[in-house]
């Protein structure tokens, strides 16, 4: 979890209140400090809890306009993004271009109302029936398929269950999977389990035999300059129409610059709804997954897959509790690199299976859950065009994930 908190010196956020208070609509501005990692890494998503200003606190978050510039720094500005948690509180997202190991820094974010300029930043936009696509600047990053269709057969097979497309840096093709092709049932970024349990009964929440997992609604969806979010209700249906699982799945994307194509974390949860739970099967079969194109399976060795991992020797097949695993492959006449982060918070022991030449790659593990019971999973995946980088930037691409810097509100309006 992204760690904040005022300074010491402050008591409570009263001060922060006046602080943000006394300033114009135009001008108010805010002082943060970002703590430190241990290992340097580019364009890193960083998040304060602020008070907003008076005279912002009734403005839609869509039209709150933040501009942080690092303090004692001649580099160009950057975008923020204001997400309102309540009537006085909002998050302050940004993104620091590159933080060295060890070094900390000072921003002042300069707040005031005014929408961004068209077709600039992420935005939501509905594609075909029951597809969902995500811009950014006009290209498009992301694609929700979310479609149920039980006129065929056919149509069944394709809308059995709702999953993520990825497209390439020019937003033209996708890399990742559809239905068809070697094994029609892996679908581009997807999660699910084979042998599922709840009470005695046995459900393939995998291959989807008898089973399908139905988007109900959105429950929410965010668009700005430095992050877009949705998070939308999916019900994991038995062969008799009942859930037996409702998750509430949430994915934000953060804005990025080349090499990355696309950075998502991959929240949900998994809540058993129709009695206990029991969530299993093997690392080829369970748990959450990127699967890239089918063109990769097809193809010959200059699109075969390459693994990596945080350590040398690493045997998929058999060592437990991989922080991350890596892949690079090719397609289209280019190399593409996908890192999958797991979060320490998940369940253990879990295993990566990372070792399939066409390419499909995941974290999978074993969980039993009481009835009502709620499983919190948080994932991070990295899209990059290119071939994997070295193994270090590798490492604090997770350790930024796991242990993001801190961000502390400063008391003030200094500018060093």
């Amino acid at each position: 979890m992204i760690r904040t908190r005022t300074c010491a010196a402050i008591a409570g956020l009263l001060v922060l209140a006046g602080l943000c208070g006394c300033t114009t609509q135009t001008g108010a501005e805010l002082t943060l400090h970002v703590g430190a990692l241990e290992m340097e890494s580019t364009d890193v998503p960083v998040c304060a809890t602020i008070v907003l200003p008076d005279n912002l606190r009734d403005v839609d978050e869509s039209a709150i306009a933040v501009t942080l510039r690092r303090q004692g720094a001649a580099a160009p500005p950057r975008p923020g993004q204001v997400l309102k948690l309540d009537e006085t509180r909002a998050e302050l997202w940004w993104i620091v271009p590159r933080i060295r190991a060890g070094e900390e820094s000072r921003w002042t974010a300069t707040f005031s109302a005014g929408r961004p300029a068209a077709n600039t930043g992420f935005r939501w936009q509905p594609a075909a029936a029951g597809e969902l696509d995500l811009l950014c600047d006009s290209r498009r990053v992301l694609r929700y398929m979310h479609a149920y269709d039980a006129s065929s057969p056919e149509r069944l097979h394709e809308t059995y269950k709702p999953y993520h497309h990825v497209f390439d840096a020019a937003g033209e093709h996708l890399l990742t999977k559809g239905p068809g092709g070697l094994y029609t049932h892996h679908r581009g970024i997807f999660i699910g389990w084979n042998k599922m349990k709840c009470g005695e009964q046995q459900y393939d929440f995998w291959h989807m035999k008898e089973v399908t997992q139905r988007h109900q609604r959105f429950l929410k969806q965010i668009a700005g300059p430095v992050l877009a979010r949705s998070k939308m209700l999916i019900h994991w249906m038995d062969s008799n129409e009942q859930p037996v699982v409702a998750e509430e799945r949430e994915i934000t994307v953060f804005r990025q610059s080349a090499p990355t194509i696309m950075l998502l974390e991959f929240r949900t949860g998994l809540t058993a709804i129709g009695g206990p739970v029991l969530l299993d099967g093997d690392p080829e079969h369970g748990g959450f997954q990127y699967r890239p194109h089918n063109d990769v399976a097809e193809g010959g060795p200059d699109v075969k897959t390459q693994y990596v991992f945080h350590a040398a020797g690493i045997d998929a097949h058999k060592d437990e509790n991989l922080p991350w695993a890596a892949e690079s492959y090719g397609l289209n006449g280019r190399r593409y690199s996908v890192q999958h982060m797991n979060h320490p918070d998940n369940p253990t022991p879990s295993r990566y299976s990372a070792y399939r030449d066409y390419g499909r790659f995941g974290a999978f593990f074993t969980k039993e859950l009481a009835a009502g019971q709620t499983l919190p999973l948080r994932y991070r995946i990295q899209v990059c065009a290119g071939d994997l980088p070295p193994r270090e930037t590798l490492m604090a691409r997770h350790a930024a994930f796991v242990n993001p810097p801190r961000v502390d509100v400063l008391a003030g309006d200094a500018r060093e």
